[in-house]
């Protein structure tokens, strides 16, 4: 559970990161409403300068930045994996954090394809029914390509090698 909220490596396809995406969403806006409307007692002062302030709305506000904190991180990791899906550096997620297109980029992120077959970081996360087009043999060779540089660069175990190349094979 851990990889799929904050490894860096890898891929991930786009319902795994919308998944992500919306728990993260509703974590944000759920704690927030949750403590206000339970833990601090409805009709307390939320203004800082307010003598009467509780102290309790300091600590949810720690608490709440902790939590963005995190949330951040896992957010960016999960739109490296995804950008890695399409075989794209892991760099473009630094478009999330340009105000203005921000939106746009995640949705960018969120909705394109994942590429067929292993790519550079991995293997596809859809599967063996999405290691390539039946019936095209050029298809098959460039993924037995693909996947044979990974193997020699260290980044499948014979195991996985074996299994994905069985799959093409079919």
């Amino acid at each position: 559970m851990l990889k799929l909220f904050f490894s860096f490596s890898g891929r991930v396809n786009r319902g795994r990161f919308w998944a992500v995406i919306a728990f993260w969403w509703l974590v944000r806006l759920g704690v927030p409403y949750l403590l206000y409307s339970f833990a601090m007692l409805p009709g307390q002062s939320l203004d800082i300068q307010d003598a009467t302030a509780s102290p309790e709305i300091f600590e949810a506000g720690k608490l709440y930045a902790v939590l963005t904190a995190i949330s951040l991180v896992s957010t960016v990791s999960v739109a490296v994996r995804r950008l890695h899906d399409f075989d794209a550096s892991g760099l473009w997620a630094i478009l999330l954090f340009v105000p203005g297109i921000e939106f746009i980029a995640c949705l960018v992120i969120g909705l394109i394809g994942s590429q067929r077959g292993a790519n550079r970081y991995g293997l596809n996360p859809l599967g063996q029914e999405n290691v390539y087009f039946p019936g095209n043999d050029e298809m098959r060779v460039k993924e037995l390509k693909d996947l044979a540089a990974l193997f020699e660069k260290g980044l499948l175990s014979e195991a996985e090698y074996e299994k994905a190349k069985r799959s093409i094979l079919k």
